[in-house]
């Protein structure tokens, strides 16, 4: 599945980790179980689950990712930030 949605979306960026050889990057992305899906856009992470999904469920959160308006997301982040700084401080 995961093969074939690339494969159908060569605009997309997909990468596998093999979490024996970079054990430092996958526990740098959280990945805890295999498989898990991680759906980044503009280095922001948008999607995270553990375990498989079927065909129609990938294409449907690639196609929420592209929808995105990321300017309204960066300021989604920015206003986190500042609000666990706000906390901390």
């Amino acid at each position: 599945v995961y093969e074939e949605v690339a494969a159908a979306n060569p605009d997309v960026v997909f990468g596998k980790i093999d979490t024996d050889a970079e054990q430092a990057l996958s526990q740098g992305v959280g990945i805890t179980s295999i498989p898990t899906l991680r759906a980044f856009r503009d280095g922001i992470l948008l999607f995270a689950q553990a375990g498989a999904l079927p065909k129609a469920a990938l294409e449907d959160v690639l196609s929420q990712v592209r929808a995105l308006d990321m300017d309204e997301v960066r300021r989604q982040v920015a206003a986190q930030e500042q609000a666990g700084a706000a906390q901390d401080g």
